[in-house]
């Protein structure tokens, strides 16, 4: 039962991470505040989108088979 308390905390972690992630890229998009991350050859758009979807992922692996 440890393990899935655990997992939970790292889903909830991930999950506000996430929407951070989401309401920066939000921002940034409108030119309220600036982007932040930079991947060689990538869009900052898309480089800020791929960190949401990585915690979205991490949530989602979190959450499986939760009982």
């Amino acid at each position: 039962m440890k393990n899935y308390s655990m997992k939970r905390k790292i889903g909830k972690v991930a999950l506000f991470l996430s929407s951070l992630a989401v309401i920066l890229l939000l921002l940034g998009m409108v030119n309220i505040v600036p982007f932040l991350i930079e991947i060689p050859q990538e869009s900052s758009i898309r480089a800020h989108a791929s960190i949401a979807v990585i915690f979205l992922l991490i949530a989602s692996w979190a959450f499986w088979n939760e009982d």
